[in-house]
């Protein structure tokens, strides 16, 4: 799962509070960047060898087994132009997770597009983070093996496009910022 949290350096359109605090909570010092697991990748310079580089990382990422299974509630889970909620549910499949004190729930929104200036031209910038439920950081969760979490997170449309805004969710692990499991959808409004 990609999105962008875009910090001090980017555009004021695209730029968060979010993206500030994760830019610096991750340690990035080059932009573009990417981060998998708490860690960040190897810098690219051209856009359009980002897949290259990353896929290594990307299939092993994917290749790893989870000590939880995340879903997204799709009754619960919608854009409007009032409101956006995110139905999550965690089931930890592995007592391994019993012993995991720092965990927390991410949940973010997302616009899947967003038009920006850059020398006189128009560009989109894909996969925009606009908010981060409940804050940066998350909502911390204390899990147990054969005990599911259910939650629904609901914060105002700030103004964003219904169409184009989008819901991924994640657990982290805050000590090693390692992601254990993530889930995404990506239109949410009708």
């Amino acid at each position: 799962m990609f999105f962008g949290y875009y910090g001090s350096t980017s555009p004021p359109e695209l730029r968060t509070a979010a993206g500030e605090q994760r830019e610096r909570w991750y340690n990035l010092s080059a932009w573009p960047s990417a981060v998998f697991d708490g860690r960040p990748g190897p810098q690219v310079v051209e856009p359009d060898s980002f897949y290259p580089v990353y896929r290594d990382m990307i299939d092993g990422a994917r290749a790893q087994t989870t000590v939880l299974e995340l879903a997204l509630d799709t009754a619960l889970t919608r854009a409007d132009s009032a409101q956006v909620s995110i139905g999550v549910r965690i089931e930890p499949t592995d007592s391994v997770v019993d012993a995991m004190a720092q965990l927390a729930l991410v949940a973010v929104v997302f616009e899947d597009s967003v038009p920006y200036e850059f020398l006189g031209d128009t560009l989109p910038a894909w996969n925009v983070v606009r908010r981060v439920l409940s804050d940066t950081w998350g909502i911390p969760v204390s899990l147990r093996f054969g005990v599911p979490f259910e939650t629904t997170l609901v914060v105002p449309n700030s103004g964003w496009r219904p169409k184009l805004v989008g819901a991924a969710a994640f657990v982290q692990d805050t000590a090693t910022k390692q992601v254990l499991q993530s889930v995404l959808r990506r239109r949410l409004g009708d």
